[in-house]
């Protein structure tokens, strides 16, 4: 026993036997009777009214009004998302947060299939008043049985070595083997001792576990308003005498159990009307497979020595005490549709529907008996007058009556009817808007008919008359999440910080991350995801992506001022991809404070920086193009000025030289008339002096 002083076992199962009863006739009264009444009316049983030879038809309001609400819950809370959040504390406690979230929701989903226990724990509180999980850390060990052979001594003395290896059988054989010697390398013959055999693994499957409770097997204290005020509550089971042996109690007090074949009485007789009676009968000739009753009880107790009250779990018969000792907290979590104020058990939605369900069935009866009444009419006859009385009594369709009288009309002739009054329909229809009043959910909700849609109906006034007739349910769901989901988060949380220290491959934005509890830290402050429906979400998401596209769309709107940067919108479009229930975001978005991302970011700064380089080089470039292409155009031009000076140089100097050249022919000329001239003059001379005719040259 964990327990500090000693406890008279006597007094303990003496007061834990009052306890029992008191609690029990609680659960028994109106309590048990109207979860009964849940259970068979949610299954559509007879109602004990019905009629011979008249219509047995049940109106299945409950049903109808419990898998609708049910089916908004569940979508609201599991539709493929985290249904918790940890809130970081500081900026670096960002992605520590997220793994606590990650880790939390799981164990949840994976470990303890979370949808399955929101089910069942949603379907027990609508119709049954309350729907009660346990969780607690299970210490629990598979054993799996191996053979070995062929092991050296040094591999032998390994597996020995394991403590959660128990060697069952083995067997030595002496063989013979090479081997080389490592300094002549030799290859040497020797003999070794080989060892083969059996063995037992130890395999540690531990883990925290979330039980969801039947209504009727939790008894607590008629004076309790919650489970953490109340001074008494049990959690009572059927277990095999083999399963508790196995978990280590005393054979002798196992065996001093019997079953308590009361508790079949306290509430599951309406449960189990739907498939007759379930519960096994024991097995006399297989002892270890009998069941019996254990009650699991926590009980407030005074201790002296530590002059406080503290919590005992006992573990126990109404007769055997099995263990005791003292825990910190009692490990139940509950949730109740309608709570009611200083109350444990609140109202279901079944207990809301039961009078109307009743009444739907006799004006829905009363229709089919009508109507059958109609097509198979009764007769009014002179049975002294037909030949076969079989005939009328049969009443088969297209039948010949024969009768001995020349006008039959006055022999057999239909009784009158009454018509059916058109108030039966209006009843139905009021019955009807009563229940969605009551329950909160609207016919709109489950589907709309031809005169809900109208030219006049826009598609965004029908969704707020939905929206509107679902408010009932969106409270509904806020105190699911507030009162039960969040407690129940934090305890799972709470309980891996504690027992759990090895890794977890866990999904965390697209990647798998090992993420080890002890590393985490305690934490207390979490947002429930509540309140959103697909096309909320939807809605939500469309929003916050056309926020970031009027943010993006001017970086440099003086309005913002620097207020949307990288981590700002990292959060909106994470908060949009998560609506959307696009789990993998990091596969699309990389997060400011990773190292993907600053990684990314120095060589988005090298490429700039090279890219700014090359356009300094290049702008040099061309601005040394630039200034010799001038350079150029100057030289050219002063080539042209050249050219054109040299040209007009040339021109004169040509003008000059046919100027000089002209001039020089004409002195030509003159000194060849001047020299003719003179020659003529000679000529005459000498033809003078020689009286004839001379001619010289």
């Amino acid at each position: 026993m964990n327990i500090v002083s000693e406890i008279n076992e006597g007094e303990l199962l003496s007061s834990l036997e009052n306890s029992i009863n008191a609690a029990d006739s609680y659960a028994e009264s109106e309590i048990g009777q109207q979860r009964d009444k849940g259970h068979r009316y949610y299954y559509g049983q007879p109602m004990g009214n019905e009629r011979p030879g008249r219509s047995q038809h049940v109106s299945m309001d409950v049903f109808d009004a419990v898998e609708s609400v049910k089916a908004m819950l569940m979508e609201t809370f599991s539709a493929d998302r985290d249904i918790c959040r940890f809130d970081p504390q500081t900026s670096e406690d960002f992605v520590p947060a997220k793994m606590a979230t990650a880790l939390t929701n799981y164990i949840f989903y994976r470990e303890n299939k979370g949808s399955k226990v929101l089910h069942d724990v949603i379907h027990d509180a609508l119709v049954a008043k309350t729907g009660i999980v346990k969780r607690y850390y299970k210490n629990y060990y598979e054993y799996d049985e191996e053979t070995f052979e062929g092991l050296d001594e040094a591999g032998f003395n390994q597996i020995g070595a394991d403590p959660d290896v128990t060697i069952t059988e083995y067997a030595e054989d002496i063989q013979s083997v090479q081997v080389q010697d490592p300094q002549t390398g030799q290859i040497l013959e020797m003999s070794q001792v080989m060892y083969s055999g059996e063995l037992v693994r130890k395999i540690d499957k531990s883990k925290i576990c979330i039980e969801v409770i039947p209504p009727e097997d939790f008894l607590v204290t008629p004076r309790a308003t919650d489970e953490e005020d109340a001074d008494f509550c049990s959690h009572r089971t059927s277990r095999t005498r083999g399963e508790l042996l196995s978990e280590g109690y005393d054979p002798e007090l196992v065996a001093k159990l019997d079953e308590d074949k009361d508790m079949h009485e306290d509430g599951s007789l309406g449960r189990d009307s739907v498939d007759g009676y379930r519960h096994d009968d024991s097995y006399e000739a297989d002892h270890d497979r009998e069941y019996v009753t254990i009650y699991e009880s926590y009980m407030k107790k005074y201790r002296d020595d530590l002059q406080k009250c503290v919590v005992l779990k006992v573990l126990h018969s109404r007769r055997v005490l099995l263990d005791v000792e003292i825990v910190s907290e009692k490990p139940f979590r509950y949730f109740t549709p309608f709570p009611l104020p200083h109350r444990f058990h609140g109202m279901s939605l079944a207990d809301v529907l039961f009078d109307i369900q009743k009444t739907q069935s006799s004006l829905k009866r009363g229709v089919v008996d009508h109507t059958f009444m109609t097509n198979t009419s009764r007769f009014i006859a002179n049975l002294s007058l037909v030949k076969n009385p079989r005939d009328l009594l049969d009443n088969k369709v297209g039948a010949v009556i024969d009768v001995n009288s020349p006008n039959p009309e006055n022999v057999v002739r239909p009784m009158p009817m009454p018509n059916l009054s058109g108030t039966v329909f209006q009843a139905i229809e009021n019955l009807e808007t009563e229940k969605e009043a009551r329950s909160g959910m609207s016919r709109m909700a489950r589907g709309m008919d031809s005169t809900v849609v109208s030219k006049q109906n826009s598609s965004d006034l029908i969704t707020q008359f939905m929206n509107a007739s679902n408010r009932r349910i969106m409270v509904m769901a806020r105190n699911l999440a507030e009162n039960f989901l969040k407690p129940l988060m934090h305890d799972i949380y709470r309980l891996a910080i504690e027992n759990e220290s090895q890794e977890k491959m866990i999904q965390l934005d697209g990647q798998f991350v090992p993420v080890n509890p002890q590393f985490l830290g305690d934490r207390t402050e979490m947002t429930v995801a509540v309140a959103l429906t697909p096309e909320e979400q939807a809605q939500e998401a469309q929003m916050l992506l056309s926020l970031d596209q009027q943010f993006t769309l001017n970086p440099n709107d003086p309005n913002l001022g620097g207020m949307y940067g990288a981590p700002q919108r990292h959060a909106m479009l994470s908060r949009a991809f998560e609506l959307l229930n696009i789990k993998s975001a990091g596969m699309y978005l990389f997060d400011p404070n990773s190292p993907e991302y600053q990684q990314q970011q120095q060589a988005m700064q090298a490429q700039q920086e090279e890219a700014a380089s090359k356009q300094s080089e290049v702008e040099k470039f061309n601005a040394g193009m630039t200034a010799r292409q001038v350079a150029v155009l100057e030289g050219q031009l002063e080539l042209d000025v050249m050219k054109e000076q040299n040209k007009m140089l040339i021109e004169m100097e040509n003008m000059q030289h046919a100027q000089e050249e002209k001039e020089s022919r004409l002195l030509m000329d003159v000194e060849k008339q001047n020299h003719d001239m003179e020659m003529d003059e000679k000529e005459l001379v000498v033809e003078k002096q020689q009286k004839r005719n001379v001619s010289i040259g």
